[in-house]
């Protein structure tokens, strides 16, 4: 007994012996991972499906983060979340794609459970539409809750691509489908109201918050529209939606936007600005998020911007007709305006 005894003491300083640094150094930080994963403001975990990397799962459960690496290079993650989902279910659960996923009696939008969702028939419709075999999904600020304006779930789709961003380097717009556009196969719905437009010919023409000088427009076959906010619309006590939009004028020939170029010495290059006046036939017209106006019936020779500071405040017609936010400039603003120049 007393010789197995030193054997065994033997072989095992032997083992102890034989453990490298390296051993030890993984070791300690599988521990401290595991132990600090229970309280850790970013839990530790793997993705549940490799494509996507928002959600992961450890022994606690499936969790979103906004930050998949946050825990380590915390604390330099900036806004970066994670929250558990509630009551997923492993076994059934999948990942629709970086924002949502489902199981068998749920869906979740981040990590927000979407209420009143049939989740065995819940999918991605024609353009990313999320939808269910009763109902098509909105958003407010934070949730996704069923559409309450009787649009068909079954020909629901988005159908406005709008600019997502410029690309300065090819030059050409990137696009996205925009969610707070929605029709059927009867009618258009902005913010959930219906409008009245011509369904099979509604666009979107120019415009949206990209830039911060820009007037937004929409044609369809008779008209050209643009969109004006609501006055003193406040979200916690207001059912209307926050922006309307507003039938400006019969469409008419030529039809464009009147683009204003300038040169950023930072970026290196010409940037296009999508302006607050559109040319439709002999109208002016001029719109931004407060007003639209039909400037005048004129026979249009040249149209140019002046700059104001850096943005195009000034459009030029023919030379003579000086526009200010789609106002007229009087001689009087005019030799006001050089004064302040010459004093520069």
């Amino acid at each position: 007994m007393y010789l197995c005894g030193m054997k065994t003491k033997e072989k095992f300083w032997n083992w102890v012996m034989g453990i490298k640094p390296k051993h030890v150094a993984w070791t300690c930080v599988v521990v401290f991972l595991l132990l600090v994963s229970a309280w850790f403001p970013f839990p530790f975990g793997v993705p549940v499906n490799w494509r996507y990397t928002t959600y992961e799962v450890n022994y606690r459960g499936v969790f979103y983060t906004s930050c998949p690496y946050a825990m380590l290079f915390f604390p330099f993650t900036g806004n970066a979340s994670a929250e558990y989902l509630e009551d997923a279910d492993f076994m059934s659960f999948r990942v629709l794609d970086e924002n949502w996923a489902k199981d068998k009696n749920h869906v979740w939008y981040e990590f927000y459970p979407v209420k009143g969702v049939d989740a065995a028939t819940f999918h991605f419709g024609k353009n990313g539409i999320p939808k269910d075999q009763y109902h098509v999904f909105v958003h407010d600020l934070w949730y996704y809750y069923p559409s309450s304006c009787n649009i068909d779930p079954a020909t629901a789709e988005f159908f406005v691509q709008q600019p997502l961003d410029f690309d300065y380097r090819t030059e050409k717009v990137k696009l996205y489908w925009n969610d707070d556009w929605m029709r059927d196969s009867r009618h258009v719905y902005y913010y959930e109201q219906r409008v009245d437009v011509d369904r099979a010919t509604f666009r979107w023409l120019a415009g949206r918050e990209w830039f911060s000088e820009q007037g937004e427009w929409y044609v369809d076959k008779n008209f050209v529209y643009t969109i004006r906010r609501t006055e003193n619309y406040n979200p916690d006590r207001d059912s209307r939606p926050p922006f309307y939009l507003v039938r400006v004028d019969t469409l008419r020939e030529p039809l464009e936007v009147i683009p204003y170029f300038y040169d950023d010495k930072q970026k290196g290059g010409t940037i296009y600005h999508a302006s607050h006046y559109l040319r439709n036939g002999h109208h002016i017209l001029y719109a931004d998020d407060s007003k639209s106006m039909v400037v005048g019936n004129i026979n249009v020779k040249s149209i140019h911007f002046e700059e104001d500071g850096l943005m195009p405040y000034i459009c030029v017609i023919n030379d003579t007709l000086r526009l200010q936010r789609g106002e007229r400039i009087t001689d009087a603003q005019k030799a006001s305006a050089q004064l302040q120049d010459s004093v520069k």
